[in-house]
């Protein structure tokens, strides 16, 4: 197998003009030490009553929840007893900081843990429409796609239709819309989802590891484009010799083996047949700029859970999260990896699960760089914070941190007159027509069209405004270890 040479040029054995263009994935040579494995102890959670509750993905696949009785012995909650768990993937998905968690399940509706931050989760995935009764979830991710900030969800269903949901609403208005287009999200016998930024040009990318099931199944692999005020462009890609029509595909991770700021692709075979460890190499965007930045919790481990945005000076915010969870079968690595294109990076956001937050400036020799963000030391903060440059559409707040500017307030008379009405956007502004609605209805977000307004019920959405969705269980929650282990 030949590397790429470019967009346009195929492998000899794919049908030329009709493909999608290469991303140029090569078999790659390494050599790899394997070191000692971590070991896990318990995790327990302070309460009242000191009482501890543990959250267990059995390895059977049920999900199940309990306190320990006097015994020692788990006394399941219920409502998570359904089987069939599969994918997990822990972040603050709906909060600010504090980790929430999405559960793909199999045979079941999927889960959204949503961390209400004094020790207790409510299910929150048929609210927001995340739920999915109907298919059997395997891989997620997490990932802000469209870069307005928030944190959206591709997962894989098993022979069934892949999601790709983007994240919309104000907070306690959350709502997630699918907007897979019908190459993305048909159905294959998929293990794990990636979303990560293989060539460095700013736009994400999805990898769908399949396995060759009852019949030959190839990898693919998207790119998401992102466009101003609209919903990204999803592109198919040739994923090289990633393509592995014929792999027995289990599970699959990305990393940096080699240092050079590009990610490596790293598939595991097996189940039905015996088949090799893969490690590919990309070898489209070697020139673009790129900064991997890892965050570190207050003993030095990774911090997992930990939100990063990185500023820009002339592409906006981005985002990622530090969610070694993720995938199926595997693991993530725990750093944030940038693809800059040939923008530069201004200045740096992280922020711990615990609400703790660093913002710190970026010069332009550390760019090409991994960068260690530990944790904040208890020490005085400062009266003035150091300057900081947040890059177009962000500006320094009081506290030091950067914050959207609104352009709407600062610009009142920013819209042109046939579309007077000025919405802030992430980054950005948007203007849109004065349509008057009736009562009950309200203008879209282009200000085209009126829709119906969705009546809400403590602070998400009933289930009566959205017909055939059960209301959610109310669910105290303490997260001790969650792990998902499944073979078939």
């Amino acid at each position: 197998h030949g590397p790429w040479k470019g967009p346009g040029a195929w492998d000899a054995r794919l049908a030329g003009p009709l493909c999608p263009p290469s991303l140029g994935l090569i078999p790659a040579e390494l050599t790899a030490s394997i070191g000692q494995a971590a070991g896990f102890g318990n995790v327990g959670v302070r309460g009242e009553q000191a009482r501890l509750r543990r959250m267990l993905a059995h390895h059977r696949g049920d999900w199940s929840m309990g306190s320990t009785n006097s015994g020692g012995a788990a006394v399941p909650h219920p409502g998570l007893l359904s089987p069939g768990g599969r994918g997990v993937a822990v972040g603050p998905i709906l909060s600010d900081s504090a980790s929430d968690i999405f559960c793909g399940n199999e045979n079941s509706p999927n889960f959204l843990f949503h961390n209400r931050g004094d020790g207790t989760y409510r299910d929150v995935a048929a609210a927001v429409g995340l739920d999915d009764p109907y298919q059997h979830g395997r891989g997620v991710a997490l990932a802000d796609f469209n870069r307005d900030g928030r944190v959206d969800i591709v997962y894989g269903n098993w022979n069934g239709p892949h999601r790709l949901y983007l994240q919309s609403g104000a907070p306690g208005r959350v709502r997630f819309r699918d907007i897979a287009t019908p190459k993305f999200s048909m159905p294959s016998p998929v293990r794990t989802v990636i979303a990560a930024d293989f060539d460095n040009d700013q736009e994400l990318e999805v990898f769908f590891n399949n396995i060759a099931y009852r019949g030959s199944s190839a990898n693919r692999l998207f790119r998401l484009i992102r466009r101003e005020h609209s919903d990204p462009i999803v592109e198919e890609l040739n994923p090289g010799d990633a393509l592995e029509p014929e792999g027995r595909g289990t599970g699959g991770a990305v990393t940096d083996f080699d240092g050079d700021g590009m990610l490596d692709l790293i598939l595991s075979h097996g189940e039905s047949m015996a088949q090799p460890i893969s490690i590919f190499k990309g070898t489209q965007g070697t020139s673009n700029n790129w900064l991997r930045v890892i965050p570190r919790t207050r003993f030095g481990a990774f911090a997992r859970g930990a939100k990063v945005v990185l500023f820009t000076r002339r592409s906006g915010a981005h985002l990622r999260i530090i969610d070694g969870g993720s995938g199926y079968l595997c693991e993530m690595e725990p750093v944030a990896h940038f693809g800059l294109g040939h923008d530069e990076a201004s200045s740096l956001e992280v922020t711990w699960p615990d609400g703790r937050v660093v913002s710190r400036a970026v010069v332009s020799s550390e760019t090409n760089s991994v960068l260690e963000i530990p944790y904040p030391l208890d020490v005085e903060e400062p009266l003035m914070p150091a300057p900081l440059e947040c890059g177009q559409g962000f500006s320094q707040h009081e506290n030091g941190r950067c914050v959207d500017t609104n352009e709407c307030t600062e610009f009142p008379f920013i819209c042109p007159r046939d579309k007077p009405i000025c919405i802030n956007t992430y980054g950005g502004y948007r203007c849109r027509s004065n349509k008057r609605c009736s009562r009950g209805f309200e203008p879209n977000e282009d200000g085209t069209a009126c829709v119906a307004q969705v009546a809400f019920f403590g602070g998400y959405p009933s289930a009566g405004s959205w017909p055939g969705l059960p209301h959610s269980a109310l669910l105290p929650l303490v997260l001790g270890l969650c792990l998902c282990l499944y073979a078939l």
